[in-house]
């Protein structure tokens, strides 16, 4: 096992430098070992049995997929991508039309075409021009082959040991493919999956705050109406607006407004914690919806809200900044809608912007 792990880690060692695709080279390499053995082993029965001339051109064979598999480390995963494809096409061809159709030689040509679509070096058009080109080679074997036999005769035993190492050799191959399709499949779907997931993020989310933004809770707004349609349940929206906040961006700057307005947002997100929602309205604006609750009840957790803001520093830089908050809360009526309880909320913010700020209005 241990041995095994190692061999692993060899097989995964990244090509020098970096600059190339890591998954290609590992997958040229895994191949090129299947092959190496492949080779190995059935040029040991065809010596056994004299074909001599046969077993050293497999014995060749064996010498390029080593030269492709040593190529993988040295930045050169393209030539060896290319020198593989090279030879598990002439060496198959040739193979068998020496040897014949019944050694299985020329399905190496269809290994060939599932490997040339695993690279992404490589242009649609080639790919399907090689395809042909690779199609027509095996049509044309097949026909060979038949029409001028040159059939392999083995030994019984050594046969068997022959088609059983390529049987094998194929069940390796096709397993070895499939696992790298697949899980060239899979990172490309969670890559997907995790874009669609950022962008889905970036649609409903305020960049600064990391607060919801307006147009995902006009959404969970108008769900609400819908649920109170439904059965009744209550909700209270609030509108809250930092005092002074044009005051802060002109004395200490526009990154110390930013400042307060992320750092006030970590106050809004504990404190709406488990009782409702919190989006950013507007500029130093924020709306807040507490689900299942009275305009009595948003009232306390508001006014909590409010004289710890009053009693919190922001320090930014050197500047120590002091801000309060002016709210205004209306519940949720189904006779005046959504945009009208809004409007409410909205005017009783400005009524306790005009009795002095520092206030919640209810």
């Amino acid at each position: 096992m241990k041995l095994w792990n190692k061999f692993k880690e060899f097989l995964n060692i990244p090509p020098r430098e970096g600059a190339e695709f890591k998954d290609l080279a590992v997958f040229i390499r895994s191949l090129s070992v299947i092959f190496l053995f492949y080779f190995v082993l059935t040029s040991v029965a065809l010596f056994a049995t004299t074909y001599y001339l046969i077993s050293l051109l497999e014995f060749l064979c064996c010498g390029l997929f080593l030269m492709v598999f040593v190529y993988t480390y040295r930045n050169r995963t393209n030539f060896a991508m290319n020198c593989f494809g090279a030879v598990i096409v002439a060496a198959p061809t040739i193979l068998a039309l020496v040897t014949g159709w019944k050694t299985n030689f020329q399905w190496c040509l269809i290994v060939e075409i599932l490997v040339l679509y695993f690279s992404l070096e490589i242009d649609k058009t080639t790919k399907h021009r090689l395809f042909q080109v690779i199609s027509v080679d095996f049509i044309v074997l097949a026909i060979l082959t038949h029409v001028f036999p040159n059939n392999l005769e083995l030994p019984y035993g050594w046969a068997i040991y022959f088609h059983a190492v390529s049987g094998l050799f194929y069940v390796l191959v096709i397993h070895v493919i499939a696992f790298f399709y697949s899980n060239k499949f899979n990172v490309a779907e969670e890559n997907l999956r995790d874009i669609n997931e950022r962008l889905r993020e970036m649609a409903s989310t305020d960049a600064l705050t990391g607060l919801t933004n307006r147009r995902v809770m006009h959404e969970e707004l108008t769900l609400l109406a819908y649920n109170h349609e439904r059965d009744n349940t209550p909700f209270v929206i609030a509108i809250a607006d930092i005092d002074f906040f044009k005051h802060i961006n002109d004395t200490y700057g526009h990154e110390a407004g930013d400042h307060v307005l992320k750092q006030i947002s970590l106050i809004f997100k504990e404190t709406m914690s488990g009782k409702g929602k919190i989006a950013r309205w507007g500029g130093e604006e924020f709306l807040f919806v507490f689900e299942n609750a009275t305009g009595n009840q948003a009232t306390g957790i508001l006014d909590n809200m409010r004289k710890q803001i009053e009693h919190t520093t922001f320090d930014f830089k050197d500047n120590h900044i002091k801000v309060t908050l002016t709210v205004g809360i209306e519940d949720y009526s189904r006779i005046s809608g959504v945009e009208a309880t809004v409007s409410k909320a909205d005017a009783k913010l400005y009524q306790g912007k005009t009795e002095g700020r520092n206030r919640v209005v209810y």
